[in-house]
């Protein structure tokens, strides 16, 4: 299974239409966390149209965004530390990029992949 344009579309979408919702700030916390493990698409397009409808609190907005990224980057670190054999390995088949992965692993020290 491959992730098509369509249904990137269908996600990027989705967060736009999510931005203006009253729980908007959780959705673009758990947007970042995934982003920086797992999720293909980044949380700006959350980001940006909440913090132009109140400029007041973009700030807060950016600190939520950056906490969620670094706890969903320790996430990606470990899956790939820990759980590249399981988890990981099945992450780089569904986006594809097995082909892409291997001149990767080949300049990795002792075959970190």
């Amino acid at each position: 299974m491959m992730v098509h344009r369509a249904m990137l579309r269908r996600i990027y979408d989705w967060c736009i239409d999510a931005a203006h919702k009253p729980y908007a700030m959780w959705i673009l916390a758990a947007v970042s966390f995934a982003e920086s493990s797992f999720f293909p698409v980044p949380p700006d397009i959350m980001l940006l149209p909440m913090s132009l409808a109140q400029p007041k609190r973009a700030w807060w907005f950016a600190a939520v965004c950056t906490i969620a990224s670094v706890a969903g980057g320790v996430l990606g670190y470990a899956i790939g530390a820990l759980l590249y054999d399981s988890l990981g390995h099945w992450l780089i088949t569904l986006y594809g990029l097995p082909i892409r992965s291997k001149p990767f692993a080949r300049r990795m020290p002792n075959g970190a992949l």
